[in-house]
């Protein structure tokens, strides 16, 4: 017993000894050496800078996408009206089934025309603020398209009114103010980049007012209607009396 428990005590000094030893000698040193990252932006090659354009270079492309926009509408708006002057091709005017017919399918081809040409109104809209007046040639052959584009859809009406033998409100109803708005909008609207075009179309369409006032026959006493009925509405009189 004695000497078991001699060698617990020299097993328990062994033991002590070999934890308190320093550990260097065992792992040998290893030193990491971190590789150095490339600079990337050397190999990054240079990117040509764009020559700027000329301001009447800038002018003339925006000229350009001008006068495209109006003619690309143009084409699509004869398409149209060629359709409307189809539809009445053989139609009599006494046949009311078949004039009822041929109201409802002129009326989806003016609905089209009218969204055409409000949709070039918002192209040419978005333009306003970045162009200036548009002159030379493609002024000259902007009002061209525009005196087409208008008198394409004139010549269209009045053929239906003649064949059905209605007027221009029997046959659109209220679509007719709204055709006569957005088609406004867009000579006023381009007005403001091809100078003059206004007073062209008006002076071209005043050597034609007979035909104007045949295709637009009948609608002054309903704008006075119309006009008259808001009119009492609104109370002037006494309106007018507040203010004063």
């Amino acid at each position: 017993m004695k000497f078991l428990n001699i060698g617990l005590v020299a097993l328990s000094s062994l033991l002590a000894t070999s934890y308190a030893a320093p550990t260097n000698n065992l792992l040998p040193e290893v030193e990491v050496e971190v590789p150095k990252v490339p600079d990337v932006t050397l190999n990054v090659p240079e990117l040509p800078k764009l020559p700027k354009l000329p301001v009447s270079d800038v002018l003339e492309r925006r000229g350009k996408v001008v006068y495209t926009r109006v003619q690309e509408t143009v084409v699509i708006v004869k398409q149209h009206c060629a359709a409307i002057n189809s539809t009445v091709d053989g139609v009599t005017g006494g046949q009311v089934i078949e004039k009822q017919k041929t109201i409802k399918l002129v009326k989806i081809e003016i609905t089209a025309i009218v969204s055409l040409v409000y949709k070039l109104c918002g192209e040419v809209t978005e333009l306003l603020g970045e162009s200036v007046e548009i002159v030379g040639e493609e002024k000259k052959e902007i009002i061209g398209l525009v005196l087409e584009l208008v008198f394409d859809i004139i010549y269209a009406l009045k053929k239906v009114i003649k064949v059905l033998q209605i007027s221009i409100f029997d046959l659109l109803g209220p679509l007719v103010f709204v055709l006569l708005t957005v088609v406004g909008h867009l000579l006023t609207t381009l007005n403001c980049l091809v100078d003059g075009l206004l007073e062209i179309v008006f002076t071209v369409l005043g050597s034609v007012i007979g035909l104007l006032l045949y295709v637009l026959k009948g609608l002054l006493p309903i704008v006075t209607g119309l006009t008259d009925g808001v009119l009492n509405k609104l109370n002037l009189g006494g309106l007018l009396c507040s203010l004063l």
